[in-house]
C-alpha cells in the first residue's frame, strides 16, 4: 500500500513539474511596430508609464514608447515573420 502510494506521488511530482515545463516555453511574444519591425520577447511585455517594458532574448530589459507598438502577440512563425516552406505542388 505505501508503494502504491509513493508512486502516485512521484506522478504527481512529474506531472507539476511537466506543466511547469510547457507553461515556460509558451512566453515568447512578438511586438509588432507602427513601421513594421518585429521584436521578439522572452516575456509578456509590461505597460509602464506610456512605455512597454520587455526582456530580449540576451534577457536584457527594453523600452519601447506605447504609440509605436501597433501589436502585441504570442509568438508563432507567421507572426515573428519567419518564412515558411509551401510545399512543391506537382
Amino acid at each position: 500500500m505505501n508503494f502504491l502510494h509513493t508512486g502516485t506521488r512521484r506522478m504527481a511530482l512529474l506531472t507539476l513539474a511537466v506543466s511547469f515545463f510547457v507553461a515556460g516555453c509558451s512566453g515568447r511574444y512578438v511586438i509588432t511596430t507602427t513601421n513594421g519591425s518585429k521584436i521578439i520577447t522572452t516575456r509578456k511585455p509590461k505597460l509602464v508609464d506610456s512605455k512597454y517594458v520587455f526582456k530580449d532574448g540576451y534577457g536584457k530589459t527594453n523600452e519601447i514608447p506605447a504609440m509605436r507598438v501597433r501589436v502585441i502577440e504570442p509568438y508563432s512563425k507567421e507572426a515573428a515573420g519567419v518564412p515558411t516552406r509551401s510545399p512543391d505542388l506537382k
